[in-house]
């Protein structure tokens, strides 16, 4: 009988991994519910977001998704829809749609409903998935997409078009990858602001494509740092990383530097470490998938912490003669362990797996993990800046639609120091001189109304 808390033995035990036979290449596996990234690089990418988008929105819509669209498919699917149709006039209005709803055979996005129908490659498909379990799961927001979707205009020629897509045969299944949301005050504002989107068709649709990017940066940037503090991390409290906008110039001394990109990616680089521990304490009784916030929560002050702590001190052993070299530089540091003997083990486990790593010549899978996400900021959120390298960055035309959500949230007004508390909630964390540009670049909108020469009685009105 198993008495131990960490499967060892059986299917799904965690010797499998050890063992020379089942596994000869010595392949790490990794917790794919954790961050939607791979080590292989391939053409896959998702720096540009509509493929995401596209996959997000049949998900949404249970639009079974597409292998691709076929026109010539699409347009018999319209005939035999038209029987009472003469082929002249059919050909007529077949070249009235082409004209009116696709471009080089895509369909245009003219309106919500459409989204669903942007093609996607199965590295937009994961993050999109990934989005979905993370903050929609669960939750009324699919509800609300399809009650805004549903009451979307369209005439009988747009229901005629979509009519015809939907009834191809070609479709494929969707299936969702479990991921589990350990940031939960990132889920309340996406919920909060992403019903906010639904409430109009039009900013939802202009708007779709940058909101889920940023939240995808924001939530993994926040992880990937909470991850780095191990069980000291707060699940409720924000990490402190600063963005700029992409218009301003930014120096060495601005906390936009020092706590930005190059904050979060030193965090990242060890993502990987995080993802392989986390896979294989996966491996319980309880069959519990818990970050080490939660260990900590489980077994400090328990009457099993003992027990479990040498059984991770055991992988760690066992980990050692898997991949064998010289662990003699591999330092742990004493002082920041905690009273949670369970916690101290999962923190050396993962040293000795990153030790590994970064000096087993086992790098490339190591970097090639973060590689897309990196890719993914730097193309979005990112700005270079010389020899600075790059800054966490965002545009003008983010601070607008991230003010009209909370605006909309609040009635159509707020105190401006208020407006900067509810940005921070977003990640949207800035320094005085961006505060300032921010605060300019309301003038010249004009929706500052000042109630006194103080800065605390400046309100921002609502953005028509």
């Amino acid at each position: 009988m198993n008495n131990t808390w960490i499967v060892f033995e059986g299917e799904d035990g965690i010797n499998d991994i050890f063992d020379e036979v089942k596994n000869k290449s010595k392949k790490h596996k990794r917790d794919d519910a954790l961050v939607p990234f791979k080590t292989k690089t391939d053409k896959n990418q998702y720096e540009d977001f509509s493929g995401v988008v596209g996959a997000f929105s049949r998900i949404m819509s249970d639009t079974p998704a597409k292998k691709s669209l076929d026109i010539a498919v699409f347009k018999k699917n319209m005939r035999e829809k038209m029987g009472d149709c003469t082929d002249e006039d059919f050909e007529v209005l077949f070249q009235i749609v082409e004209n009116l709803y696709f471009e080089n055979g895509k369909l245009l996005p003219i309106n919500a409903k459409t989204l669903s129908y942007i093609d996607c490659n199965i590295s937009q498909q994961q993050v999109a998935e990934y989005l979905y379990s993370l903050f929609v799961d669960s939750t009324p927001l699919k509800d609300l997409y399809k009650l805004m979707t549903a009451a979307e205009d369209t005439n009988i020629l747009e229901r005629l078009v979509f009519d015809s897509l939907e009834s191809e045969s070609n479709d494929v299944g969707i299936s969702i990858t479990n991921a589990d949301c350990f940031l939960p005050y990132v889920k309340d504002v996406f919920g909060k602001d992403f019903e906010i989107l639904t409430k109009d068709t039009v900013v939802y649709q202009n708007n779709i494509n940058r909101f889920l990017a940023y939240y995808y940066m924001f939530y993994v940037s926040q992880l990937a740092v909470k991850l780095s503090k191990f069980e000291k991390g707060n699940r409720n409290e924000i990490e402190k990383i600063y963005l700029t906008l992409y218009e301003e110039v930014v120096t060495k001394v601005r906390p936009g530097y020092e706590y930005g990109w190059k904050y979060v990616k030193d965090k990242l680089s060890h993502m990987f470490s995080h993802s392989v521990v986390m896979e294989m304490l996966s491996h319980n009784v309880e069959g519990k998938h818990m970050d080490y916030i939660a260990f900590y929560d489980r077994f400090n002050g328990s009457g099993d912490d003992e027990k479990v702590s040498s059984e991770i001190y055991d992988i760690k052993e066992k980990y050692m003669e898997w991949i064998t070299m010289d662990y003699s530089g591999c330092k742990h540091d004493e002082e920041k362990d905690s009273l949670c003997k369970t916690s101290n083990e999962v923190r050396r486990l993962f040293d000795v797996i990153d030790f590994q790593f970064i000096n087993g010549g086992r790098r490339s899978h190591y970097n090639g993990y973060n590689k897309k996400y990196i890719e993914f900021v730097q193309k979005n959120f990112g700005k270079f800046r010389g020899i600075y390298g790059y800054t966490l960055s965002i545009h003008e035309s983010d601070i607008v639609m991230f003010t009209r959500i909370i605006l909309q949230e609040h009635d159509g007004r707020i105190r401006l120091a208020k407006l900067f508390d509810e940005f921070e909630k977003r990640g949207l964390l800035f320094d005085r001189e961006s505060k300032k540009r921010i605060v300019d670049l309301y003038e010249k909108m004009n929706l500052l109304e000042k109630r006194s020469d103080s800065g605390d009685a400046q309100y921002v009105k609502y953005i028509l």
